[in-house]
This record gives C-alpha cells, structure tokens and sequence, in this order.
C-alpha cells in the first residue's frame, strides 16, 4: 500500500474515533532516517502533541521487537504504529512494549500524557484481506500434541525430536514451529531447535482453536452422593483409564473453592459411568465425562493419593474453555507454566 494513502487513511480513522473536539492532522516532512510520518494530535484547549508513525503494511508478532528498536533511536516519548491491519497476537505484543496502535479496522489504543488522552477500541479479529500464505490454526490433534510437546518438554527441542516426541511428520512440525515464531509464541535458531516458548500465551492461542466441552466428547452425569463420593471412586478406578481435569485438578495447585463439577477423561463413557454409579443428567450435572479428542491428554499425568490428573499444559487449556469461574482458576496454572520447575518437564 501506498504511504501517503496509508497515512491518509489512518488520520481519517483515527479522527473518527477521537472524542469530540479533538483533532488528528499528519505532519508534512519527515526527518531523514527518521519515523515513517507524524501526527498532530490538539485537544479542545488547543494543547496538542506530535507523535511519530511507524508505517506497516503487515506486521507480525514476530516483527514487534524490530519495531520498538527503530522506535527507540528516534521516539523517546509516545508513538504510534500503523498498519491496515493488527492482529490480536500483535496488539498483545505493542501494547506489552507501551506502544500506540491503530489498524483501518478500528483497532485503536492511543495514550497521551500531555494533553491528557485515553482511547482504546476493537476492529475486526481477522484480517479482511486475502492472505498471500495460508492461514494456521491449532484446531486438531496433531496441533494440540504439537502444542503440549512444546509446553511438557525440556529445552532445547530440535524439530526431529518434536515431531518424534509429539508423534507428528517432521514437515508438520516444522510448518507450525515457524508459524508459531511468526506469532511471537516461541524462538528458535535458524532452521534450528526450539530455544525457548511463551507457554502461557501458546496455550491462550491454542484456547482460540480448542475447547474441553466441543473438542471432546462430553456428557452430563449426576453423582447422586456428590463430588467426594465420585473421588472416592475415581482412587479406586482399578485399571481403568480415568485423568481428571477441570477446577478438581485445578483445586490441587491452587485451592480456590470446592469444586462444583468434576470433568474426567475416560477411555470408555457407559463403561466409566457404570463403573463410579453415574447417573445420565442433561441439567443439573456435578460430573463431566469426556471421550478426549486425542490420546495426548492422557500423557505425562501426575499420579497423588491414588488420583491422576491431567499435565498442567492440558489444565490450563481446559480451563480457559471451561464455564463459569474455571477461566480464573487457570491463571494459577498458568503462572507455574511461564517457569516450570525443571524437575516437573519431561
């Protein structure tokens, strides 16, 4: 895209969205090895500000940290990046480095001390061009095995060992680690190993493609005894496959408040619900069943007082995508995968 028509466009997107009597203008001329334009920003007393643009035609996650290098030679204040559009990976990232944004969609987080400016609104979440490189997703099994690999193992993890520890094709594995660096959710050297990842925020973006209750396959049961009871026979499940997850497994890390609905992973529902005295509820379930989408949920369990629950890079996804209060329950679980202990990796 052209920048002038670029600069055009977001000056007049920007003034839409500016609180009455305030005004946006572009600053003809900019220095040599300087910002891509300027802005003037004037509030209704007249105090204004000028603040550098940083002109993209398409930003990814990954060219963030580029952009505040560039920003720091020249724009020691407030400044503002633009593009067409900014996908919610990317405005996670500037607004992380205090950066401005606007997109032509109506993305918007502009903050100004002097004169005093606060505005923040929501564009679209995709981007409405035609992409010139196929979209990716983590929807599927071998994204989710993919994705729990990464949070489970120790690193360094080279692609071979990837794909062989999360039993997908090495093409496979390595299209999605070079996307998933693309998205800023993980560094790798070169056409290298894997060096270091964001777990809490790839297993955020794998919540976008998951979820515990339409992913799997998952029924409403009622414990007539309650909760205690179903643990009681969940401890004596024999050699029966069962892992819980859900805020049962989320009270073991950090106990928030007796847990309301339990949701286990079964390799067999009738059999299961037979085997603990289930009874089938369309309402009023306190025990979620659930036919796992993919065997990855049951690996690298952690076995206390006869109980297995789900690794925590499962947890946490489960969680998020969970009813109710179960989205805060996973922040804990989160917070432990941003620095887990050595000892708790694969």
């Amino acid at each position: 895209m052209n920048q002038a028509n670029l600069i055009a466009d977001i000056v007049r997107a920007l003034a839409a969205r500016l609180p009455d009597g305030w005004k946006a203008v572009s600053i003809p001329g900019t220095p040599r090895n300087g910002p891509n334009a300027s802005l003037r920003i004037t509030a209704p007393d007249r105090a204004s500000a000028t603040i550098p643009v940083e002109l993209k035609d398409r930003l990814l996650p990954r060219g963030v940290v580029d952009v505040v290098a560039a920003l720091a030679q020249y724009a020691p204040g407030p400044a503002l990046v633009a593009a067409p559009f900014l996908s919610p990976r990317t405005r996670d990232q500037l607004r992380a480095a205090n950066l401005n944004y606007i997109d032509l969609t109506g993305n918007l987080r502009l903050v100004l001390s002097r004169p005093g400016l606060f505005v923040e609104t929501a564009g679209a979440l995709a981007d409405p061009r035609p992409l010139t490189v196929p979209s990716r997703s983590l929807r599927g099994p071998k994204a989710g095995r993919v994705v729990r690999a990464l949070c489970d193992f120790r690193l360094p993890l080279s692609i071979s060992d990837l794909g062989a520890r999360a039993q997908v094709d090495i093409s496979y594995a390595s299209r999605l680690v070079e996307w998933l660096a693309q998205e800023a959710l993980l560094e790798r050297k070169p056409r290298g190993a894997v060096e270091a990842v964001d777990r809490p925020a790839l297993i955020r973006r794998w919540a976008q493609d998951y979820s515990v209750l339409k992913s799997n396959d998952a029924r409403g049961f009622l414990d007539p005894r309650g909760i205690d009871n179903l643990v009681r026979g969940l401890a004596n499940a024999g050699t029966r496959r069962m892992v819980i997850t859900g805020s049962l497994a989320a009270n073991r890390i950090a106990p928030i408040a007796p847990a309301r609905l339990a949701m286990v992973y079964v390799d067999d529902i009738a059999g299961a619900a037979k085997a603990l005295n289930l009874v089938p509820a369309d309402t009023g379930a306190n025990v979620m069943l659930l036919a796992p989408f993919d065997e990855v949920v049951f690996a690298r369990p952690t076995t206390t007082d006869g109980l297995t629950f789900v690794a925590a890079s499962q947890l946490a996804v489960d969680l998020l995508t969970s009813p109710g209060r179960a989205p805060s329950e996973a922040e804990p679980v989160l917070q432990y995968l941003s620095s887990p202990r050595e000892e708790d990796l694969a």
